[in-house]
Formats: structure tokens, sequence, C-alpha cells
């Protein structure tokens, strides 16, 4: 069962701030919702090397983390000139009975509401959508209505670990699991 992920956006070439993150968190799983505009495997590298660490002080097998710890890279505006193939357009995935859709959010148009993003994850039976480019922490529940009823998506965007913007700190998110598959969700500054 993954217990942590952390929920990171637009780092934007610093990835060491991401790193900084991993080392603080010690997550199970990682998300980087677009822009990274750096080699994704120099991080999925922090990540294991993290879990090693946390490992090597466990003493409980069941604590353990699994390597390698899975991690998901999304392609953002900035990134389409980097030829990083590894780097998803769209990812929909599940975890802990719980189904993510994962963008970048330019080409649902983010920046002018959200109303693209929220019918996708619809669309998609997913309960949980996450996005970035805006540089600005987002987290709301919307509930659905007329065929969609009953479908609640919560939406959120960790802001930017790098740049953010409208006076906000470097932020991200890190979404913790309990035994029965409900989760909280933290807004953290760098």
């Amino acid at each position: 069962m993954v217990r942590k992920i952390l929920i990171v956006s637009d780092s934007h070439s610093k990835s060491q701030n991401i790193k900084t993150a991993i080392d603080r968190e010690q997550p199970d799983m990682l998300i980087h919702l677009g822009d990274i505009e750096d080699d994704p495997e120099t991080v999925r590298g922090w990540l294991d090397a993290a879990a090693r660490k946390f490992n090597s002080k466990t003493e409980d097998p069941a604590k353990m983390k699994g390597l390698p710890i899975p991690a998901v890279f999304i392609q953002g505006n900035c990134d389409r000139y980097m030829g990083i193939d590894s780097l998803k357009r769209i990812a929909v995935f599940e975890v802990n009975d719980h189904r993510f859709f994962c963008v970048h959010g330019h080409v649902q148009g983010v920046s002018f509401g959200i109303e693209n993003l929220m019918y996708s994850a619809m669309e998609n039976d997913c309960d949980i959508a996450l996005y970035g480019h805006t540089h600005i922490p987002f987290d709301e529940t919307f509930e659905g209505f007329g065929d969609t009823a009953g479908s609640g998506v919560r939406i959120l965007n960790p802001g930017s670990i790098s740049l953010p913007r409208a006076r906000n700190p470097k932020s991200y998110m890190v979404m913790t699991f309990d035994d029965e598959s409900d989760y909280e969700v933290e807004l953290k500054n760098l």
C-alpha cells in the first residue's frame, strides 16, 4: 500500500528543490505535474536513494519501502523542447482504490478555469484530478451533476516548487493514506 505521495509541479530545471522535498518527506510515490525541464532519471535516483536510507534505519520489515519508488512524470508546456520520452501528456492510474487523472493543465486551459479538467477526470471515472501550470496552489472538491451525479472529483494543484506566483511561497503537496485508503492532503512550503 502506498502511504505517502509527494506531489510537485513546475520545478523548471531547479530539481534540487525536489530533492529537498524528497529528503524531507520520504515518499512512497512521486507525481511531477510538468515543466520539470530536467532529467527525470535524476529525480528517480534521489527517490530510490532516500528509500534505501529510510530502509536502513527501519527495523520493521512491514514499514520498509519497496524499490524502485514509483514515479509519474507529466509533460508540461516547457518540457516539449526537452526531448524526454518518459514524460506523459496524461496519466490515469489507480492508487489505493482511488483513480487519478494527471495533466499539466495547459491543454485543458486551467489558467481560464478548471471545468475542462473536471469533466475530463469525470469521463475517466477519476475521483482525484491533479494539475500544475498556474504555479498557484488549489484544492477543491466538485460534486457531479446530471449524468455525473454522485461522482465528486477533488482537484489539486501543488503550486510551484521553484517559481511560485501570486505571492505564494514555493510549495508542494503531500497526500497520506490510512489503512482504509482514506486520504488527507497537506500543502507544504519548501
